[in-house]
């Protein structure tokens, strides 16, 4: 049976031969790919459940004939598409296990006697103010729960808060924690298989600081200090044991931040990362298996050979 990759881009799977083909929101329309690339730009795309996006996969869905099994970027939102029943949808988890880990709110929870999680309150967002925030510190994280790639992650500040007080709206919650500068931003992929966990490398996050702050990048060239590697990687694993204990398979990114104190817990991603292609391309120079590899082979509890913390 064919294998599919459904995504928001073609280069996610740049580094790897393990599909027969994909659908993607941007794509070249060859070797097996179908694109809207020349419909669509990428300023409208919203990550996070976005209608236009299941949209443009039902209509790819729709003109398949075959029997096909497809694999997503991200589970959650292709399983709410109309799925065709000659279109299998594998390795998915479980709803109840996706709305716990796509919920930042509901993470922390899970999570905070684990690892280090910054301290945070949660306000409704009629009750964010900026002058009595203010009295504790000058600057603060306000994040929505449910959002990726730093969409709906605000900086607030002196020189910001009155632009996002236009954008929160009075009736969600909102978590509010102070911002810590000079902080390290740092990425790490895991795969959880029943019995074992696997953990690739940490990359450092790039990201860009304006009245938001969004994700634009991985670099794993950097020079990444060996102690702050392994805390990430002893935190990950601890983090990926509380996974399986709520039977969570495959493939998860785990986002942390280093300070001159500590390494702290920020979210998970129970998807692939967009730093998933550059992460394969150094898993094929070890002559490993990529990483959708690795995914599939836990969902099906297959023995594959271990990264052992790949440098």
């Amino acid at each position: 049976m064919k294998k599919i990759f459904v995504g928001p881009k073609e280069k996610n799977i740049a580094n790897t031969d393990f599909f027969d083909g994909s659908i993607t929101l941007f794509g070249s329309n060859r070797n097996g790919n179908h694109s809207y690339s020349r419909d669509i730009s990428f300023a409208y795309w919203d990550p996070d459940n976005n209608k236009k996006e299941i949209d443009i996969y039902n209509q790819e869905f729709a003109k398949i004939k075959e029997e096909i099994m497809v694999m997503a970027h991200n589970p959650h939102l292709v399983s709410k598409c109309f799925l065709p029943s000659n279109v299998h949808l594998i390795c998915k988890n479980s709803d109840k296990v996706l709305d716990i880990l796509d919920n930042k709110f509901k993470t922390r929870e899970l999570l905070c006697n684990i690892v280090p999680i910054l301290d945070y309150e949660i306000y409704k967002g009629s009750n964010i103010n900026y002058e009595k925030l203010s009295k504790k510190t000058t600057e603060f994280v306000i994040q929505l729960p449910i959002g990726s790639g730093g969409a709906k992650t605000y900086l607030y500040n002196t020189d910001t808060y009155e632009q996002i007080d236009q954008l929160i709206e009075d009736d969600k919650y909102y978590s509010v924690s102070a911002y810590i500068r000079d902080n390290i931003p740092y990425n790490i992929h895991c795969v959880v298989f029943k019995n074992k966990i696997e953990v690739m490398m940490p990359s450092k996050q790039l990201i860009e600081v304006s009245n938001i702050l969004e994700y634009i990048g991985s670099d794993y060239s950097a020079d990444i200090d060996i102690n702050v590697a392994r805390k990430i990687c002893e935190y990950s694993i601890k983090i990926c044991k509380k996974l399986q204990e709520i039977d969570y398979l495959g493939v998860v990114g785990i986002d942390y931040i280093s300070t001159k104190e500590e390494i702290y817990f920020i979210e998970i991603n129970p998807r692939f990362q967009g730093s998933t292609a550059y992460l394969d391309s150094i898993l094929k120079k070890k002559g490993l298996p990529s990483l959708f590899e690795y995914n599939y082979a836990a969902f099906i509890d297959k023995e594959m050979p271990s990264v052992k913390f790949i440098k």
